[in-house]
């Protein structure tokens, strides 16, 4: 599987990983003519392959899309913050695993 880029451009922006635990990483997000960062703390998201219109794309990770912005990606102005959100993502999905289980 194609790991997501730990360095990537989008749009008018620079991503740079700061930090992975698992799924959910935190990314440093600036505009490529300022030095002004936020944060972005996300879940991983990944596939396992598909094709459209004959094209091949092998299983790889992905950035989540700004249609999931609030569950499974959150902007913070502050890395202290990035780290909070962090936490609170990986306890809440632990809290989910164990509801699965009791299942």
């Amino acid at each position: 599987m194609k790991k997501l880029d730990k360095k990537f451009s989008h749009l008018r922006f620079e991503f740079s990983q700061i930090c992975r635990e698992g799924d959910f990483a935190i990314y440093s997000r600036k505009y490529f003519d300022s030095e002004n960062v936020h944060f972005e703390v996300v879940r991983v998201l990944s596939h396992n392959g598909y094709a459209i219109g004959g094209e091949i794309y092998p299983p790889s990770e992905y950035y989540p899309s700004a249609n999931s912005w609030g569950t499974d990606g959150f902007t913070c102005v502050s890395k202290a913050a990035a780290y909070k959100r962090l936490e609170k993502m990986i306890e809440n999905d632990k809290k989910k695993e164990l509801e699965k289980k009791k299942k």
